[in-house]
């Protein structure tokens, strides 16, 4: 009797993840058991039959975990470098630019709530001095007729 094994370590048998090894088992209808809990365990004819699904899904060429791209020379490396390098300062440069652009428009904004604030404060200046000269007028008022209705009582004064 052979020893059933757990998804997890199919998985890392065939080098893939154990999703795809779930998904090939239910795409595939390979048989396998299941343990109480409805997980999959895999007995040595069903290894083998994974194994033969993941040579015709994944030929030797695509394994993932195969180092395909060869280190580059210094030159190239060097050339990628200086490449990034000036990425990096055109990128440092569009940042400054818009930061100078934030900025100016910050200004301007500060610059209208101070005209604003200027518009405001001299129109309650023009409100106090009509308030003032208001306060004034009325006493002016009195003493006019004052001195008029003096001039009326002397008109009217009776000798005796």
């Amino acid at each position: 009797m052979s020893t059933l094994v757990k998804t997890k370590n199919v998985a890392e048998v065939l080098r893939v993840a154990p999703k795809t090894v779930q998904t090939w088992v239910r795409k595939y209808q390979i048989p396998v058991k299941t343990n109480d809990r409805g997980h999959y365990l895999y007995d040595d004819d069903a290894i083998d039959r994974l194994q033969a699904v993941k040579s015709t899904q994944m030929p030797e060429g695509n394994d993932p975990f195969i180092e395909r791209e060869a280190k580059p020379t210094y030159a190239e490396a060097e050339k990628r470098m200086d490449d990034i390098l000036r990425r990096l300062d055109h990128l440092e440069t569009m940042i400054e630019q818009k930061a100078d652009e934030v900025v100016s428009f910050q200004l301007l904004k500060h610059r209208q709530a101070l005209d604003d604030l200027q518009g405001s404060l001299a129109a309650m200046e023009e409100g106090l001095k009509d308030l003032e000269s208001d306060r004034t007028e009325p006493k002016e008022r009195l003493e006019g007729p004052k001195k008029e209705r003096k001039k009326l009582a002397n008109m009217f004064v009776f000798s005796s």
